[in-house]
């Protein structure tokens, strides 16, 4: 259960030290938590279980191989929406977020309103996903970027 309200102020140069290596590999142990942060093993897993129940950390990930997903195509989708009716955007993130195909949405800034990070079993499957999500409203327009490689490297 997390408690309400997380104030970060309440983490110490430990805590922030602790959250750094868990992010490049959660599964670490005590043990090796102990050796980075210069706390006993027991310390340090009482304070990972403290993060859990604070809400900083919200959630521990498999980083799935690539070898083992399904290959597909990414795309990079810059969207333009009817901008004199603001809650259309929030109808249009409320259907992305429920395409399996779509796996990150921004709201950003400049002459595009959204970036959808999404990831098609094909050009034609991208095709058909358009016709069904991109030839209404609150849509005006929208623009495509195939992605050829993938050079993505997590530097959290």
């Amino acid at each position: 259960m997390v408690e309400s309200t997380p104030n970060t102020e309440t983490l110490d140069g430990f805590d922030r030290q602790l959250l750094s290596l868990l992010k490049v590999d959660s599964r670490r142990t005590g043990e090796q938590l102990a050796q980075e942060v210069g706390l006993s093993s027991a310390a340090c897993l009482r304070r990972v279980q403290r993060l859990r129940k604070i809400g900083a950390i919200e959630r521990e990930v498999a980083v799935v191989s690539p070898a083992f997903e399904p290959q597909g195509t990414t795309l990079i989708v810059l969207v333009t929406i009817d901008r004199h009716n603001p809650k259309r955007m929030d109808v249009l993130t409320e259907r992305m977020l429920r395409q399996p195909e779509v796996k990150k949405i921004y709201w950003v800034t400049g002459e595009d309103d959204i970036v959808l990070i999404m990831n098609c079993a094909s050009m034609e499957a991208f095709a058909d996903f358009c016709e069904r999500h991109f030839h209404e409203r609150p849509v005006e327009g929208f623009e495509t970027l195939v992605v050829l490689r993938d050079y993505s490297v997590d530097r959290s």
